[in-house]
């Protein structure tokens, strides 16, 4: 390199010699400006095609998605002993607005139990006489017609129903991370609960028939591995948007020839997706206090294919089968979201 710049030089040092202007010296080396130009024109190309196939790639394959999503968040981690981002990513807004002594001393609200909810949330479900039926919608749509009014939804066309079988293989599909893990708020008539086998009770469910069995199993994954895990399983519904949060936590619902007289509550948090993959389930949404009164308890059954989205801000979350109509087995899947608007 040093050689060929010391050429150049000994060659422009010459062509002033002969009494070459400026003009002549651009005309003479156009032709490697425009081979330097050539070069660069291709490299930016060949980023931008790069540029586009990584953004294709995330738009359309969710676990490239996922994955992107999960390795920005460790950066963001490792980022935090250098910047602290938190009050940015909770606060709901950038700029703060600056409220007065008095002003924040009335507006302070206290910690709202499990069964509560700001009073003035009630206005939001004095209406509610039904839970309005949606279907070929994206999310933006749902969330400014029905969540940001309180209201649950049902999206009838969520997902394709499948069969009991079909689900089982997805599960053991799905690998050690989940049929190994220990799951929360798991009740079954399986077997004891300080006993309980995830991989074993999956095979009871394999090795029954309908015409003889009674049975139910409720469970949650709570572990990080076993969440991800499960997502191989539980798929996202065509109008879940790539911005939102995944879940962070996701249950599963089943049952088969198996009633109970009173629905059984789980505890939620967050916005949530029931997904009904299989058979029925008879759901039931009771207001939180103060609204219990002014707001109806809203009693549905959810049927294959369709999808019950609602916000624990509002509703407790019941589920069951009151009556059995039919031996089939019943299978739903609760994902768990933190949603901010």
């Amino acid at each position: 390199m040093e050689t060929l710049e010391k050429e150049f030089a000994d060659f422009f040092v010459e062509c002033k010699k002969q009494g070459f202007t400026a003009t002549d010296m651009l005309a003479i080396c156009q032709p490697l400006f425009q081979r330097r130009c050539n070069r660069c024109l291709v490299i930016a190309c060949c980023a931008l095609a790069a540029f586009g196939a990584l953004y294709l790639l995330y738009s359309w394959c969710e676990e490239f998605s996922w994955l992107v999503s999960a390795i920005g968040r460790l950066l963001l981690i490792q980022l935090l002993p250098y910047w602290n981002w938190t009050p940015l990513y909770n606060s709901r807004c950038l700029i703060e607005r600056a409220v007065d002594d008095v002003s924040s001393a009335t507006t302070a609200t206290k910690t709202l139990g499990r069964y509560e909810t700001e009073a003035g949330n009630c206005v939001l479900c004095e209406t509610l006489e039904r839970i309005p039926t949606a279907s070929n919608i994206t999310f933006s749509a749902l969330e400014s017609l029905y969540l940001e009014r309180g209201w649950p939804v049902i999206v009838t066309d969520s997902q394709q129903p499948r069969t009991l079988q079909t689900i089982l293989d997805e599960m053991y599909r799905a690998g050690g991370d989940f049929l190994e893990s220990e799951p929360c708020d798991v009740a079954t008539n399986f077997m004891l609960k300080k006993i309980f086998n995830l991989e074993l009770a999956l095979a009871k469910i394999k090795d029954t028939t309908a015409a003889n069995s009674k049975w139910f199993l409720q469970l949650r994954n709570c572990q990080r591995h076993a969440v991800k895990a499960s997502r191989r399983f539980v798929t996202r519904p065509y109008y879940y948007p790539l911005h939102l949060e995944p879940f962070y936590s996701s249950w599963v619902l089943m049952a088969q020839n198996y009633a109970n007289e009173a629905l059984r509550e789980i505890y939620l948090q967050g916005l949530i997706f029931v997904q009904q993959l299989s058979g029925y389930f008879d759901m039931r949404l009771r207001p939180k206090q103060p609204c219990l009164g002014p707001c109806p308890v809203v009693n549905i059954r959810l049927s294959a294919g369709e999808c019950l989205i609602f916000s624990t801000d509002l509703w407790t979350f019941s589920y069951g089968n009151g009556v059995l109509e039919s031996k089939a087995a019943s299978v739903a899947t609760v994902l768990e979201i933190d949603w901010q608007l």
